[in-house]
């Protein structure tokens, strides 16, 4: 169900973006129509900050590794922005009315086509105040690092037990053996306390 909502709460970006630009209903979005795009753009610049400072290196607490919702997360950016932009630049040709709202629709629409040429993973290991994060979505596991025993990984799900041997999981991942090495090389390279690491069928 989590999954499913993941997928609806992308869809709902388009049904809003649709209703809003129907003639119908121009009197009840007329106040806010134009701050609508921008919204979306402010939210879109967000983004691309972020995977800028990531590629860049600049979030050198954070790793980025791969999920299952990686596919949709990368192709979604494309059909959103060429959507708004061919959209907008057609409605600002033939339309007289709401000029400002088009334009703004079809600059919302190249920077989510430059959000999708920026694509990085949209799972997060995360290591801030003594605290690891692991963040798939919505779901989002953080426990204080002098509190974990181990942390096991697996093709689909990253466990982390603490030391009363609780499991915190994070599931829907999309793990290969290769990324495997490269969360343990990062984890041993920020953590200071000994953490047993292991995969589903042997010790990293």
């Amino acid at each position: 169900m989590k999954k499913q909502n993941h997928y609806i709460g992308k869809i709902a970006i388009f049904v809003i973006m649709l209703t809003i630009s129907l003639p119908s209903a121009n009197a009840f979005f007329e106040p806010l129509k134009d701050y609508i795009p921008v919204g979306f753009m402010i939210l879109i610049f967000m983004g691309i900050n972020s995977r800028l400072k990531y590629r860049n290196g600049k979030l050198t607490n954070q790793l980025r590794i791969p999920t299952n919702y990686d596919d949709i997360n990368r192709i979604m950016p494309f059909i959103f922005g060429i959507v708004c932009t061919v959209g907008g630049f057609f409605a600002l040709k033939d339309i007289d009315s709401n000029k400002i709202f088009w334009s703004l629709l079809i600059f919302t629409g190249i920077l989510s086509l430059i959000l999708g040429f920026l694509f990085v993973p949209s799972g997060i290991i995360e290591i801030n105040n003594n605290e690891l994060s692991f963040v798939n979505g919505s779901r989002k596991k953080t426990i204080e690092i002098e509190k974990i025993d181990s942390i096991v990984f697996k093709s689909s799900d990253i466990i982390i037990i603490d030391k009363n041997q609780k499991k915190h999981e994070v599931d829907y991942m999309n793990l290969i053996e290769s990324d495997y090495q490269i969360i343990k090389d990062f984890l041993h390279r920020k953590l200071t306390n000994k953490i047993e690491i292991t995969t589903c069928d042997s010790n990293l």
